[in-house]
């Protein structure tokens, strides 16, 4: 009779550590099974009455950096002091991504709010300057300049140019299209100072009949990618499918059956035919006008990566810029568009008018990507990030059509950037929602959709928080920049 040979010790082990794979799978999917997401973060949330701790944050300016702690009470409005630097102006708080203004509401344990500072530029008169790290400039005309040798740490661009820098001389090296005033790191070795090539409108006055003019003239076409399932809908729509609650930032829409990551419903598909996009007129540091047209999706589709699906989340807000240059010709005062900004991800997609794509010659046409919504001024694939192992990027292609000319597509609105505050012009009514006071039971609306709430480990696709709505972008809040930024 044959005897048994004995496991040798290399198969135990492997056996060993089979199991072990095996049983952490088990482990992962066990915690994994039911995804908790907590829609109002009430884990985080004080109650009415108890006492949390603020730290304010002085930086964006020049100096050392600042800050200072103090304590304020649950639900009672808290009024911020308004900071002061020398060659800046004062814009308000921010929280994370979110403008707060100068008056908030808390309701969380722990928060920071981050003092917000623009350059001063009033003593500009020129179309450009390059600052040095002291505070001077040197003034530019439009032309070019094959040797300009400076490190910028700030540069003014006037509404009506565009900027080419180059990183060496005779127009050599890196080159860097810039079309607003701000920051700009590198150092220039030459640059390109040219006019933006574009027609002027006459206008008698700028009321509100003109600005719905304007917002009708400029109005963009959209192009939705041919494969697209996640389109848009009218903000009333995703009120009938969401609930409205006090989130710890502030009121927000969200999902009661989102109870797993894998969790979908037809109200993620849109409703693009009766979606509505909603138009901003937005006078800027008194010689720009900035029409800025959101839209709303229920949902955004992530990216692929490694097999694995990261970012998606409910609700989605876009949007595409037209900045108008205040000209005043033969006596007449006029307007005319000088950039087209398109929104996408963290991207800044600022276009000079004349080389961007026009739909009857006012009309810009732009391209939202295939479930990302990313927006941008051409069809293909644009990549947004390049990491060291994976690229991610926005598909976009000639699907349909949305032209927001049309009758019944376009929502109108003027909205001042120093107060924040809105209000319909023509036969549109203000939203509720839109208000900057969100931290009132009923007020505006912070964040657009479900808050991303992950356990330790994690099977994905992994659901992300919901973005903020359109008054807490930069596009609306910011009194001096057209900014593209998106979250």
């Amino acid at each position: 009779m044959k005897r048994k040979k004995a496991l040798s010790k290399k198969k135990i082990v492997l056996l060993v550590v089979a199991a072990l794979i095996v049983l952490g799978i088990a482990v992962i999917l066990i915690v994994n099974s039911t995804y908790i997401y907590d829609p109002t973060g009430s884990k985080q949330m004080l109650a009415e009455g108890q006492s949390g701790v603020l730290t304010l944050q002085y930086n964006g300016a020049d100096g050392k950096p600042e800050s200072e702690q103090i304590t304020y009470e649950s639900g009672k409005p808290l009024a911020l002091p308004a900071v002061s630097k020398k060659g800046y102006f004062f814009s308000g708080w921010m929280q994370g991504d979110l403008y707060i203004g100068t008056e908030i509401t808390l309701r969380a344990k722990e928060a920071t709010l981050t003092a917000r500072f623009d350059k001063d530029y009033t003593a500009v008169t020129s179309p450009c300057a390059v600052y040095s790290e002291d505070g001077s400039f040197l003034s530019y005309k439009a032309g070019k300049f094959p040797t300009v040798n400076t490190k910028a740490a700030d540069v003014y661009l006037d509404g009506g140019y565009k900027l080419t820098v180059y990183s060496k001389e005779n127009f050599e090296g890196k080159e860097t299209n810039v079309y607003y005033s701000g920051k700009f790191s590198g150092f220039i070795g030459s640059m390109k100072v040219e006019a933006v090539k574009s027609d002027s409108i006459a206008v008698t006055a700028l009321d509100d009949a003109q600005k719905i003019t304007l917002l009708k003239t400029f109005a963009p076409r959209i192009w939705w990618e041919e494969d697209e399932q996640y389109f848009a809908s009218s903000v009333e729509f995703a009120a009938e499918n969401m609930e409205k609650v006090m989130g710890p930032t502030g009121n927000l829409y969200y999902l009661k059956e989102l109870n797993s990551p894998r969790y979908t419903s037809d109200f993620f598909r849109g409703d693009l035919e009766n979606a509505k996009a909603y138009a901003f007129a937005v006078e800027k540091e008194f010689k720009y006008l900035d029409l800025c047209y959101f839209y709303y999706a229920p949902f955004n589709l992530g990216k692929q990566i490694a097999g694995m699906e990261f970012g998606d989340h409910v609700g989605d807000w876009e949007h595409v810029s037209v900045r108008l240059l205040k000209e005043t010709n033969g006596g007449k005062l006029t307007y005319r568009p000088v950039i087209v900004d398109y929104s996408a991800h963290f991207m800044r997609n600022y276009i000079a008018w004349d080389e961007v794509e026009t739909v009857e010659n006012t009309h810009p046409v732009a391209f939202t990507a295939r479930g990302s919504h990313g927006m941008w001024k051409d069809s293909g694939a644009h990549i947004y990030a390049d990491a060291f192992v994976v690229q991610l990027k926005d598909y976009c292609s000639e699907g349909t059509a949305w032209d927001l000319w049309e009758e019944g597509k376009l929502e109108t609105y003027t909205y001042d950037a120093l107060t924040h505050e809105g209000k319909g012009i023509g036969t549109s009514e203000w939203k509720r929602d839109f208000d900057i006071d969100c931290g009132v039971e009923g007020g505006g609306v912070t964040i657009w959709g479900n808050m991303g709430w992950r356990t330790p480990i994690q099977i994905y696709p992994r659901m992300d928080s919901a973005p903020s709505g359109p008054q807490h972008k930069e596009s609306l809040n910011d009194y001096y920049t057209i900014n593209g930024q998106n979250d």
